[in-house]
């Protein structure tokens, strides 16, 4: 018959081998909690942000890429034609028909996710300055005019949201402009 080794309760305490008591426990929860709380508004921000600029960076491939095939036609191309002293495209993108439709008023059945208007003017040479310092040229060319004296075109093109309560609604857009010489 061996020997028994049997411990006491007093020298298990003493090594360390108790649990943690309830107390314990519910304080590291109420400050895990505290801590929690305090960075939940942080990541709720992070998604909004998020958000905003996947919907500025959608707007700026729309507005790219139609900018982009405009300035790749041919300077007499049809598309950039000019009527009055400025031809206005008004477009919108169908969320039923998943693509861009023309005209300002959008179908009953239908809603417009953006709102694409795109501009076309002309210039002569003398026409290619902002004297009063608005942005936009002074000169533009009107319709009609003999094509020797039509030197350049400028490309505008406007996205915004056509949601009522877009992240891009309340009067911000994109625009992009290029001047297309001949």
């Amino acid at each position: 018959m061996g020997m028994e080794h049997r411990q006491d309760p007093v020298s298990r305490g003493a090594r360390g081998e108790r649990g943690f008591s309830l107390i314990e426990v519910l304080i590291a929860a109420g400050i895990l909690l505290m801590v929690s709380l305090g960075v939940l508004p942080i990541f709720a921000q992070a998604i909004v942000n998020n958000r905003a600029g996947a919907d500025y960076t959608q707007a700026t491939n729309y507005a790219k890429s139609e900018l982009e095939r405009l300035y790749s036609l041919p300077f007499s191309s049809p598309d950039l034609q000019v009527t009055g002293t400025a031809t206005v495209r008004n477009q919108y993108f169908s969320v039923k028909d998943e693509k861009w439709v023309d005209g300002a008023t959008v179908a009953s059945d239908d809603s417009a996710l953006w709102r694409r208007i795109t501009t076309i003017r002309q210039y002569g040479v003398g026409g290619l300055v902002d004297v009063n310092h608005d942005g936009t040229l002074d000169g533009p060319l009107p319709e009609g005019t003999d094509a020797a004296f039509v030197h350049a075109k400028e490309i505008e093109v406007r996205v915004e949201s056509g949601r009522g309560s877009g992240l891009l609604a309340g009067g911000k857009r994109i625009t992009l402009r290029v001047l297309k010489v001949y």
